[in-house]
């Protein structure tokens, strides 16, 4: 059973005392996310998105005046934008793991780490499109069988970043190892953020630039100890350099 209560406060003193600050490191990546979202917005024809549903339903707030995109583009167009948009997004989440992962390090880690998973953007493309195919299957039975699907793959990205000359398929099999007998403590983990979730959204997400480098130092500080508790991952050996444990066989892995 993991600390919890531990590994957070850990998170907290990391996160505070990094050497190229988390806070501003997040500002970034939140004001790139909103470019992307924008653009998204821009391409969709100016829907209605989050953002506009709560500044009219608990600001009074009438924006419909602006919600006539400029851009007319064909559906097939939109459609393909806003796809490349979601896919640049998840491989600048790869560069904020591999950012919070630096941090736990101690190493010095520049702006530019935002960009690092461009570096092997194919691999987290791919690994996204069947980690989804393969939850959404698993959706298809019932919502429960889905969510602990999603809990099953939490660290597949994260052992993509941690060595992204691993191959697809084994990130996602040894985040199965991985996470087998910590699902439950996974899901603890994130129902103790509802209450910073509720303040951030009422913030329209400011909030986050503080709590969400708090939040993937966690992610991270959980993930480097399942590791060492069940052995299975990427390893630091004495020469410094990763290698990869590929024990996945075990007993039948329970649903929780």
């Amino acid at each position: 059973m993991l600390d919890r209560v531990q590994l957070k406060m850990e998170a907290r003193a990391i996160t505070k005392n990094a050497r190229v600050s988390a806070y501003l490191f997040t500002l970034l990546y939140l004001a790139i996310a909103l470019v992307l979202d924008g653009l998204d917005w821009l391409v969709s024809g100016g829907t209605r998105n989050d953002v506009v549903t709560y500044m009219e339903s608990y600001m009074g707030v009438d924006v419909s005046v602006y919600l006539n995109s400029p851009l007319s583009l064909p559906a097939a167009a939109s459609g393909f934008i806003s796809i490349v948009v979601s896919l640049v997004a998840v491989v600048l989440s790869a560069g904020y793991i591999l950012y919070a992962m630096n941090v736990r390090k101690g190493l010095e880690t520049p702006y530019s780490t935002m960009f690092d998973g461009f570096l092997f953007t194919g691999k987290i493309i791919l690994l996204s499109i069947v980690q989804y195919i393969f939850i959404f299957l698993w959706s298809l039975l019932f919502i429960i069988p889905g969510i602990i699907a999603g809990y099953r793959y939490r660290f597949a990205l994260y052992n993509l970043c941690e060595n992204p000359e691993m191959g697809v398929m084994e990130a996602l099999n040894m985040s199965k190892a991985q996470t087998r007998g910590h699902k439950w403590e996974l899901f603890v983990l994130d129902l103790s953020w509802i209450g910073w979730n509720i303040l951030c959204a009422l913030t329209l997400g400011i909030l986050n630039i503080w709590i969400a480098p708090y939040k993937e130092q966690a992610n991270v500080g959980y993930f480097q100890e399942i590791k060492k508790v069940s052995g299975i991952g990427h390893q630091p050996p004495r020469d410094d350099e990763f290698r990869s444990d590929d024990r996945f066989d075990g007993p039948q892995e329970p649903r929780w």
